[in-house]
């Protein structure tokens, strides 16, 4: 019989979906190519508003702009404590950024934080990596703990076998699949394409030059990049280990051979890096 597969990462409890067959796991490159690089934000993003004069200047524009807005007359101080406080969800702190053109100066820190607290949440760089064939007959041993394999619902079973085959289908009925993740940061998300109103007041602020790029922004946007002269680097942060790679078509090929569990017919494999923490990375970094 034919062995299938699935790409996961344990942390994210996230999967790249159901693989297919070795032959087009190979020449299918898998998203998970996107999610392993470190999180890479545009430096263009990285703009520190704190400083004295910015600051004097926005407290002018918070003046002259109170009579419009209750929520102006707030203090300085408490609107900036306000920010930070929405960074972990980036959709409100833009929302609360595009207010007026005063919140938009002074939360420019704040949204570059909440940014790259998004992608690093979303992003598989550093998380445990395991390629696993619905055949497979283990796990490594200290992959999962017993308070883990009880919050995935594998069964409490003594045959390595049965818990291998079981996380392969629990990853694939319930961990999120990089397929359903989209692309854009903004547009994309639940939120904004269920609600056409906040979609449309959102469309409109991108025609303002300043905000356009903090509500454009995609995925790919932030994904580490290789230069011409760079090579990629896979590393195993759990292992202090690293391979040196040529090229992107070689990433597939080097998961299978370091991260890929099956014990199964003619593609078996045991990686000794299965379920280690995992990163892709250039080597002119390190």
């Amino acid at each position: 019989m034919v062995q299938h597969w699935q790409l996961i990462s344990i942390d994210n409890r996230a999967t790249a979906g159901h693989l297919g067959e070795i032959k087009r796991f190979f020449w299918r490159p898998s998203r998970a190519i996107f999610h392993l690089p470190a999180v890479a934000v545009p430096l263009a993003y990285k703009i520190d508003n704190r400083s004295p004069g910015d600051q004097a200047k926005a407290q002018r524009m918070a003046l002259e702009s109170q009579r419009s807005s209750l929520l102006l007359t707030l203090p300085f101080e408490l609107l900036l404590i306000i920010a930070e406080d929405l960074g972990k969800d980036y959709l409100h702190l833009l929302c609360f950024s595009l207010t007026c053109s005063f919140l938009s100066e002074i939360t420019a820190h704040a949204r570059y934080h909440s940014l790259c607290y998004k992608l690093k949440q979303e992003s598989w760089s550093g998380s445990r990596i395991i390629l696993i064939g619905n055949r497979s007959k283990s796990l490594p041993k200290t992959m999962l703990t017993n308070e883990e394999k009880e919050e995935l619902g594998l069964p409490n079973d003594t045959k390595s076998r049965i818990v291998a085959r079981a996380l392969y289908h629990v990853a694939y009925d319930s961990f999120q699949k990089l397929s359903h993740i989209p692309n854009d940061l903004v547009f994309g998300d639940q939120r904004v394409r269920t609600n056409p109103k906040l979609h449309d007041e959102l469309l409109t602020a991108t025609g303002n030059e300043r905000h356009m790029d903090w509500i454009s922004i995609t995925r790919k946007d932030c994904v580490l990049q290789r230069q011409h002269e760079d090579s990629w680097m896979l590393r195993n942060l759990s292992k202090r280990e690293y391979v040196i790679l040529p090229d992107s078509g070689y990433i597939m090929q080097f998961l299978y051979n370091l991260v890929g569990v099956t014990e199964y017919s003619f593609t078996g494999t045991k990686g000794t890096w299965a379920g280690d923490r995992i990163d892709l990375t250039v080597d002119s970094t390190h």
